[in-house]
C-alpha cells in the first residue's frame, strides 16, 4: 500500500517567513529507512498564501502521475513555478565535482603557461602555510592570509596563483546536506552529553566543535565565552618563532580588525544559550523516554549498556520533531551569516544553498579583507566567519615575496591544504585528497619541523611519495631551524647534518618496506632539494641573509621543474606471474592492520566512519581511512615488483634511464589506483556500509565491526593454495589493472 504524504507550513522560532515541511515520495533520507524530510523556504510571510502553497504541494503529493521528471512540463502549467522547483529539483539531486566548480571560473594554468604547480604537505603545526605565506609576500600583520596558528587551521584545500592583477577568488562550499549532517552530529554529541548529566560548558563545547575539529559551529554562530585569546587564535603562527607569550598575544589580537560588534556578539551568545536550553530539554525528554524502554535508570547502566544508551539517543532524534526543528533553526541561521557578504558574486542552487562564491577587484586590501571572511579562524569575529563552509579557495593575483629581485618572474600555483597527525603508526596512510593530485603537481614540497624531523605525518609523506615513484618531484623544506639548538650543534652546517641524519633514518625505513632501489632513488634526487629556513613568520629583513638565500634557492627549484624531462628510451619488460605475490602481501598487511585496529575502536568513531562511506560521499573518517590503507598496500607492493622488472630493452640501460622507466610506470599505476581502490571497497560495497550504519541498540557496535571486516574480505581477500572465487576476482582485476598501466607507461608484460 502507498503511502499518504502531506506537507504542511512551519515557521522556525523568532522567525517570520513560513517554510514547507514534506517528505519526499521518490528521495530516501539519509539512512535509506524512509522518505527524505524536506524543509524549504516559501519565500513569503502571508499565512493565505502559504496555505495556497501547501496545498500547492499536497496536489503534486496526492497524484502519483506527478512522480516523474517526464510529468515536470505538465507540473509547470497547473501548479506554482516555485512548489515545481521545490519538487522536482529534489528528484534530480546531483553530485558536484567543488574543484570543478573552482576550475570552471579560475583554471589553474600549467607549464605551458610558464607556471609550476606546487603541492605543499606536512605535519599539522610544521609552518606549511606560514611558508605559503613567504612566497606569496603576505604580510604576517597587515594581510594574515591566508590564516595560521598553533591547532588545526587549514581545513580545505587552497590554491594561490601567482599573476598579474586584478585580485580574484572562488569559493566553493560544502553541500547543504552534508553541512546538515555535521549539525545533527553535533547536536547528538550536545544532547548524549546533557543526557549524562554534563555540565553546560561541555554540552556547548560538543555543539560548537565537531569532534573531526573540521566543523565549528562557533564560526558561525560565535561562542559562549570569548576570551582574549583561544587555541584558535592566530598567536604563534604555527611556531616559527620563539616569541614570548606575551608577544604572541600581541600579535595575535593588534593587526586585524574585530567586525563583530558587542550587541552582536550579545546576540550570538543569547541565541546560543536560547540552543542549549533546548537541547538541554531534548535530553531530559529522551533520557526518560530511553529509561523506561531500558526498564532501568542510566546511573545504574554498565559501560557496555551506556554506549547502547548513547547510539539509542542518537536513533530518538532522528524520530523527534522537536530535533528536527532544532536543526532546522540552526540551518536558518547559518544561511544567514551569507547575507554579510557585501562583495562578489553569490551562486546558489535550487534550494538556495550558496554553491559558489566568485569575486574580483584590483583592490588587494579590500580583496584580504573580503577573503578572509571564508578562511579566517581569528576569534574576536566568531559569528561573522564562513571558513567551516568552505569546501575549497582559490585566488589569483599580484602575490610576490619581496626577497626576489623585482625584474624576476615569478609563476607558481601553490596547493596547500590539510595537515597531517602526529599519530606515530606505521601503517597510517595520507588521505585521497592529498595524494590523487601527485600527477597534477609539479613539485611535492615536504614542510617538515627541523626540531623534530621526520617523524609521524613527514613519514608517512616520505613512504607515499616514494611507493607511487614521484620521488623526482619531492623537495623538503625544514622550518624552525633558528629552534635547532645543542651543545654538539656550534654552527649552521652542524645543524643541517643533524637533521639530516633524522631524513637518513626515515629514508632506511622506506628502505626496509619497498627496497634499496626506492632509497637510492630518494637520496639522489633530495640531494640538492633540502632547504633549511627559521623565523618564516616575519618580515625577512635584509640581515636574514641564510633564510633569504634558501628561499631564493627552493624559487630555483620550482623553475626548473617544469623543464621537460629527456625522453625515456629504456622499456621494461615483467612477468606478472611474479605479481601475485605481491597482490597476497598487500591484502595480508591490509586485512592484519585492520584486524587488529578495530577491536580497540570505539564505536561511535567506527559508526562514523560507515555513515561517511555510506552516505556523506567521503572515503575517510578521522584517521580510519580503509580506501587510503587499501591503496597504499597494493601500491607499495607493486612498486617492489616494478623495481625489479623481469628484463629490460635495450638489455643494460643507464641507471637514471632504468629509474625514470619504472618510475613511469608506477605514477601510471598509482594513479589508476584512485579509481580502482574506491570502486572495489566502497562505491561497489555502498549498500553493504549503509546497513553497517543503519545498526542500532544493544550490540550494534560489534556487529558494525563485523559488517566492516565482511567488507574489506570480500573487496580485498587473500589469496591462499586454493584461491576462492573472490580472490581470482580480485587478483585478475589487479592484472588488468597493471597491464592498463604498462602500455600507457611505455612498459611491455611478457
Amino acid at each position: 500500500m502507498t503511502p499518504t504524504f502531506r506537507a504542511s507550513k512551519s515557521r522556525s522560532r523568532g522567525k517570520e517567513g513560513w517554510c514547507i515541511l514534506f517528505h519526499h515520495p521518490l528521495r530516501r533520507d539519509p539512512r535509506g529507512v524512509g522518505p527524505k524530510r524536506i524543509r524549504r523556504g516559501l519565500g513569503t510571510r502571508d499565512d493565505g498564501e502559504a496555505d495556497r502553497l501547501v496545498e500547492q504541494m499536497n496536489r503534486l503529493l496526492s497524484d502519483e502521475s506527478y512522480w516523474t521528471l517526464a510529468a515536470r512540463d505538465r507540473a509547470l502549467r497547473e501548479i506554482d513555478p516555485s512548489i515545481v522547483s521545490i519538487f522536482y529539483d529534489d528528484i534530480a539531486a546531483k553530485i558536484v565535482d567543488p574543484w570543478a566548480l573552482r576550475e570552471e571560473v579560475l583554471p589553474l594554468p600549467g607549464r605551458d603557461a610558464g607556471y609550476t604547480k606546487v603541492q605543499l604537505v606536512g605535519p599539522t603545526g610544521a609552518g606549511k602555510t606560514t611558508l605559503v605565506r613567504q612566497l606569496i609576500g603576505s604580510d604576517p600583520k597587515r594581510d594574515r592570509f591566508p590564516s595560521t596558528s598553533t591547532a588545526k587551521t587549514t581545513i580545505f584545500d587552497v590554491e594561490i596563483i601567482t599573476s598579474s592583477e586584478p585580485y580574484r577568488a572562488v569559493v566553493s562550499f560544502l553541500s547543504f546536506d552534508l553541512v546538515r549532517y555535521y549539525v545533527e552530529e553535533c547536536l547528538a554529541a550536545a544532547v548524549s552529553a546533557a543526557a549524562e548529566g554534563l555540565d553546560d560548558e561541555e554540552i556547548g563545547r560538543r555543539l560548537l566543535e565537531h569532534s573531526e575539529q573540521r566543523f565549528r559551529l562557533k564560526y558561525l554562530l560565535g561562542d559562549l565565552s570569548i576570551s582574549p585569546q583561544t587555541d584558535d587564535d592566530e598567536g604563534a603562527e604555527e611556531g616559527d618563532s620563539d616569541h614570548s607569550e606575551a608577544e604572541e598575544l600581541e600579535d595575535s589580537l593588534a593587526p586585524e580588525t574585530v567586525e563583530v560588534t558587542d550587541e552582536e556578539r550579545e546576540r550570538f551568545e543569547k541565541q546560543l544559550r536560547a540552543y542549549l536550553n533546548r537541547i538541554v530539554e531534548l535530553a531530559a525528554s529522551v533520557r526518560e523516554d530511553l529509561s523506561d524502554y531500558l526498564g532501568e535508570n542510566l546511573e545504574a547502566l554498565k559501560a557496555a549498556d551506556r554506549d547502547a544508551f548513547l547510539e539509542l539517543v542518537e536513533d530518538k532524534l532522528r524520530e523527534s520533531e522537536e530535533a528536527q526543528s532544532l536543526i532546522d533553526d540552526i540551518l536558518d541561521d547559518i544561511k544567514s551569516r551569507f547575507e554579510i557578504i557585501e562583495h562578489g558574486r553569490m551562486e546558489k542552487d535550487h534550494s538556495g544553498w550558496v554553491t559558489r562564491w566568485v569575486f574580483e577587484t584590483s583592490d588587494r586590501t579590500t580583496f584580504i579583507k573580503t577573503v578572509n571572511r571564508f578562511s579566517s579562524n581569528y576569534a574576536p569575529n566568531f559569528g561573522r566567519l564562513l571558513t567551516p563552509l568552505v569546501q575549497g579557495l582559490r585566488v589569483a593575483g599580484n602575490f610576490r615575496p619581496d626577497w626576489i629581485k623585482e625584474d624576476e618572474s615569478i609563476k607558481l600555483v601553490l596547493m596547500d591544504g590539510e595537515g597531517l597527525g602526529h599519530t606515530p603508526d606505521s601503517a597510517s596512510s595520507l588521505p585521497t585528497a592529498i595524494t590523487k593530485r601527485y600527477e597534477i603537481s609539479d613539485v611535492i614540497l615536504l614542510v617538515d619541523n627541523s626540531t623534530q624531523p621526520m617523524v609521524a605525518g613527514a613519514l608517512t609523506v616520505l613512504r607515499s611519495v616514494s611507493a607511487s615513484g614521484h620521488e623526482s618531484k619531492l623537495a623538503v623544506v625544514f622550518t624552525h631551524f633558528d629552534q635547532v639548538k645543542g651543545d654538539n650543534l656550534p654552527n649552521e652546517k652542524a645543524k643541517q647534518n643533524h637533521i639530516r641524519a633524522s631524513l637518513d633514518n626515515a629514508i632506511n625505513g622506506v628502505e626496509n618496506v619497498i627496497g634499496s632501489g626506492a632509497g637510492r632513488s630518494l637520496r639522489r634526487h633530495l640531494a640538492k632539494k633540502l632547504f633549511y629556513v627559521g623565523r618564516i613568520d616575519e618580515v625577512l629583513s635584509l640581515h636574514r641573509k641564510s633564510t633569504r638565500a634558501q628561499l631564493g634557492d627552493l624559487i630555483k627549484v620550482f623553475k626548473t621543474a617544469i623543464i621537460p624531462p629527456p625522453p625515456i628510451m629504456a622499456v621494461p619488460k615483467y612477468d606478472l606471474a611474479n605479481l601475485v605475490l605481491g597482490v597476497t602481501a598487500a591484502s595480508r598487511n591490509f586485512q592484519d592492520y585492520w584486524d587488529s585496529r578495530l577491536p580497540g575502536e570505539h564505536w561511535t568513531r567506527v559508526k562514523a566512519l560507515t555513515r561517511r562511506l555510506g552516505y556523506l560521499g567521503k572515503d575517510q573518517y578521522d584517521t580510519l581511512m580503509p580506501v587510503a590503507n587499501l591503496r597504499d598496500a597494493l601500491q607499495e607492493q607493486a612498486r617492489i615488483f616494478i623495481l625489479s622488472p623481469r628484463s629490460w630493452e635495450p638489455s643494460n640501460p643507464p641507471e637514471e634511464m632504468r629509474q625514470a622507466a619504472v618510475d613511469s610506470v608506477s605514477q601510471v599505476f598509482f594513479s589508476r589506483l584512485h579509481t580502482f581502490v574506491p570502486d572495489r571497497l566502497w562505491i561497489t560495497h555502498h549498500h553493504e556500509w549503509q546497513t553497517a550504519y543503519d545498526r542500532s541498540g544493544r550490540g550494534s557496535g560489534n556487529l558494525r565491526k563485523s559488517d566492516v571486516r565482511a567488507i574489506h574480505n570480500v573487496a580485498a581477500p587473500i589469496p591462499g593454495v586454493a584461491p576462492t572465487n573472490d580472490a581470482i576476482e580480485f587478483l585478475d582485476a589487479v592484472r588488468a589493472l597493471f597491464k592498463e598501466a604498462c602500455a600507457a607507461a611505455g612498459a611491455l608484460v611478457v
